[in-house]
Parts: structure tokens; sequence; C-alpha cells
């Protein structure tokens, strides 16, 4: 027995039930697939706020798999050994990216023959001076295409890093984490442009006459944020069930102290943006702000100033709070909270124009797609070991003192 599997055996974890677990996960992936299939008859009486609902739950689970993926290459890229214990769930979480690619779907047939969600693909406004002067880019063979990039390199990226962790696990090469981490020098590059066009593509279009310069920034930090509250929130579920004790206390903290840096930073990104478009003043620009701070829309604005980063700010700012696994914890849950929240006011004043609205079709799409990802997230956590229990780091994670 190697130094590194020892070191990996000094508690004793609680055996995964596969079989339930498949089990649960192929129900919950079936209620999943039936609610979609129940959500889709509002396509014949509310078009237009089913694709935009659809959007909406399709772009937050988005982000919580595209934040995975950043995590685990900013892991090898840094050479951040303290994160192998817990790096396997963003892994698995990343690895979702072929389901998220089938609920695309639904939105690329929308742009070809539905024109519900994106106004600049209606053949009517073919002649709309704004968007002839961005018709090289915003048209629709160009949109599919890139889509279809994003998805790929989102997907093969994943499965990548995935394989490449998990035939460590069987052989043990510590090679295998040299070349990882060489590939993700590059890949986070491309992730970057693809994270950023992908934000332009699927938010800003929504309106073809409305721009901003720090909008792929935004959306990212909104992303890396959620799913490293999301990351934190697997890591604590699995040690209360005692399947995970090897990540303590010091990878809490350490996973609260970026949990509170990318608050900070959603903060900085949201002002600045606010604060540029507003002080410039220029009506194609600030309509965006204005259009949301009227009626209930400003008062769920207001809220989402204060709930998406002054609550999460002052509770992850004690040391004593990342340490605790239930603060931690609410934190967590409450920064995803509100990142569905922002999304919903991204998207849906396209179809609530002069008051807040939760109708059932938000509900069951959400729900659905929750259902149908948490079902495959269960059948991949029973496809291999919760940690990588041979990365030449392990000792320095399982040692880290924060």
């Amino acid at each position: 027995m190697d130094h590194v599997e020892s070191v990996s055996r000094v508690s004793a974890a609680v055996p995964l039930p596969a079989a339930k677990w498949k089990i649960l996960g192929r129900w919950l992936q079936g209620i999943g697939l039936f609610l979609l299939a129940a959500s889709s008859l509002g396509i014949r009486w509310h078009p237009k706020e089913f694709i935009h609902s659809w959007l909406f739950s399709f772009f937050f689970f988005f982000s919580l798999c595209a934040g995975a993926l950043f995590w685990v290459l900013l892991h090898y890229v840094t050479n951040a050994g303290w994160g192998v214990v817990v790096r396997r769930q963003a892994e698995n979480v990343a690895s979702l990216f072929p389901w998220v690619a089938l609920l695309f779907l639904p939105i690329l047939w929308d742009a070809f023959s539905g024109h519900q969600l994106y106004e600049w693909t209606n053949p009517a406004l073919a002649h709309d001076p704004a968007l002839r002067a961005k018709s090289a880019y915003l048209n629709l063979p160009f949109f599919a295409i890139r889509a279809l990039f994003f998805f790929a390199f989102w997907i093969v990226a994943a499965r990548f890093l995935w394989n490449g962790s998990r035939l460590q696990d069987s052989d043990g090469d510590p090679w295998r984490t040299v070349r990882l981490q060489k590939f993700s020098y590059g890949l986070l590059v491309v992730y970057g442009a693809c994270m950023t066009f992908a934000a332009i593509d699927w938010l800003m279009a929504l309106d073809f006459r409305w721009g901003s310069t720090l909008w792929g920034g935004y959306v990212f930090v909104g992303a890396a944020g959620a799913s490293l509250a999301l990351w934190i929130l697997l890591i604590l579920w699995l040690r209360a069930m005692g399947y995970l004790p090897e990540a303590n206390e010091e990878h809490l903290h350490l996973m609260g102290k970026l949990l509170f840096a990318f608050t900070a930073l959603w903060g900085y990104f949201a002002f600045s943006q606010y604060m540029l478009i507003w002080y410039g003043n220029i009506p194609e620009e600030t309509y965006f702000f204005i259009r949301r701070n009227f009626g209930s829309w400003n008062w769920f604005a207001i809220g989402l100033v204060v709930g998406r980063f002054f609550v999460p700010f002052l509770l992850l700012l004690p040391q004593a709070t990342k340490r605790n696994p239930k603060t931690l914890g609410l934190a967590a849950g409450w920064v995803l909270f509100m990142q569905a929240a922002e999304l919903y006011w991204l998207i849906l004043p396209g179809v609530f124009v002069n008051a807040v609205a939760v109708g059932l079709l938000e509900i069951l799409i959400w729900a659905g797609m929750g259902c149908l990802l948490a079902g495959a997230f269960l059948l991949r956590l029973v496809s291999c070991e919760l940690y990588p229990r041979r990365d030449p780091r392990l000792r320095e994670s399982l040692e880290v003192i924060s």
C-alpha cells in the first residue's frame, strides 16, 4: 500500500448505498421528465411566458455546471492541493453538461421558429437599423454554430477532467495530475471566451439594442459564486450523512473565504455596471435599468442588492461563520437562492412588464430541470470515488491548515 492510499484511510467513511441511490436517481429523472412534459402544455396557451421561464431555469442550472467547471480548472491552474478532497463533487456537477445541452434545444427551436424569446430572430425586424448594424454577429446560423461550439467545448473539457481524475483512482499515476494541469491553462482561456459570449448570446441578446461591456464578467461572477455555494452544500450534505468525513473544518473555512470573496466581487461588478451606465445617461443603455425599476420590479431590485450582496457579505465576514457548518450552509443556500432571484430579474421582465409574478409554468419548469439534473448527479456520484484517493497532493489536502 503506497503512502497516498494509506493517508486516504485516516477515517472510515460510510459506504455509499449505490443500488438505492441509482434507483433514486432514475426516479428523480423520471419525475423531472414528467414535469417538463407537463409544462410543455404551456406552449399552446402562453408561449412567451413558457420560453422565458425555460430560459430562466436553463440558465440557472447551466450557471451551476459552468461555474463548477471553472473551479475544477482553477484548481489545476493554481495547483491548489488543499481542494483535492472536495474537488470530485465539482467534477461531478461539471460532467452534467450533456444534459444541459439537451435542455438548450427548446431555446434553439424558438430562435428558428417561435421568435418569442429573442426579438432579433423575427424576420419582420430584418430591416431594423440597429439590428442591421449587428447582423454580422446576430444571425441565426452563427448563433447556432456558436452554441454548438460552446457545448462541444464544455462537454469535452468536463469529461476530459473527470476521466483523468477518475482513472487516477485506479492506476495512481501521478503524471495524470501533471497532464491535467498542463491542459487546464489553455482550457481556462477558451472557457473564459465561451462563457463571455454565451452570456451575450443568451441573456444580453434578449434586447439586441442594449449592451454592456461588463456583461460577461458580471454573469460569470454570479455563476461562479452560485456554483461554489452548491459545491459547499454538497460537501456539507455528504459530511452530514457520514460519507465524506475527510472534508474537515479547514476545507469549509477555505471554501467559505472563496464564497465571501466572490460575493464581494459580484458587488463590484454589479455596482460598476450600474454606475457607469447611469452616469453616462445614454438612453439606449439606461432603459435596461429603468425597465426594471418600474412597479414591484423596483422593490425586487432593491431586495436583490440587499440580498445578493449585503446579507451574505455580513454573514460570511466573521471567521467563525465560515467554520460553522450550519451558518456556512445557510449562507451558501442563500447565495444559491439569490442567484435564481437575480436571473429572474434579468429575464422575466420581458413577460411580466408591470409587476413581479411567479406562475405555475415557472415552478414546473424549474422543478422539472432540478429533478432531472439531481437524478443525473446521483448516478454520477455512485459511479466513482467520493474524492481522488490516489492524487499525489492528497496528503496536503488532508493536512491543510487555513
